[in-house]
């Protein structure tokens, strides 16, 4: 199935507004979850978002047509999140229990269930949150997290999952 966002690459290395509108629109649940997934401070993950989208643009001549564009933006995401944490030395990921904001699309409660997102993933490592988020808020296909994750996709599919069953079972549902 064709990448609509492919249509609008010739506008957007050109500058064009509506372009851009249009790319951001499609992927800022993704860079946002890939971001937050790694940096808890919210004006922080909003900076990166900035300096991705910059990085984006500067380097729009390197990505190869017909790829997958939104792993391709992801990883730029991932790769000024993990430059962030190793500038600055922080370690410590994200913790959904503490920073709520991080799932203001489905907070206070989601949609199908009586929990919110953070007592969903709250025993959840950093990796297994990382898929989770991609896939439920951000809603992203499972082959463009194994991209971004860089991981084969069975074995997102395993840790995705894996992640279920822990949540489950961290609520008592077994």
């Amino acid at each position: 199935m064709p990448n609509p966002i492919e249509d609008y690459l010739d506008l957007l290395a050109q500058k064009d507004d509506q372009a851009f509108a249009f790319v951001y629109e499609q992927t800022k649940r993704g860079v946002y979850s890939v971001i937050a997934s790694l940096i808890p401070d919210r004006q922080t993950i909003e900076d990166l978002m900035q300096d991705t989208y910059i990085k984006m643009l500067k380097n729009l001549n390197l990505y190869q047509r017909g790829r997958n564009f939104p792993a391709w933006l992801l990883e730029i995401a991932k790769n000024l999140a993990y430059d962030h944490l190793r500038q600055n030395r922080m370690v410590t990921p994200a913790d959904p229990q503490t920073e709520s904001y991080l799932f203001d699309r489905q907070s206070p409660r989601t949609e199908s269930t009586d929990y919110t997102m953070e007592e969903l993933t709250r025993g959840l490592d950093s990796e297994e949150k990382q898929i989770v988020l991609l896939r439920v808020v951000a809603e992203t296909k499972f082959k463009t997290i194994a991209e971004t994750v860089g991981k084969p996709l069975g074995t997102v599919l395993w840790i995705y999952n894996r992640a279920l069953a822990k949540m489950k079972k961290s609520l008592g549902k077994e």
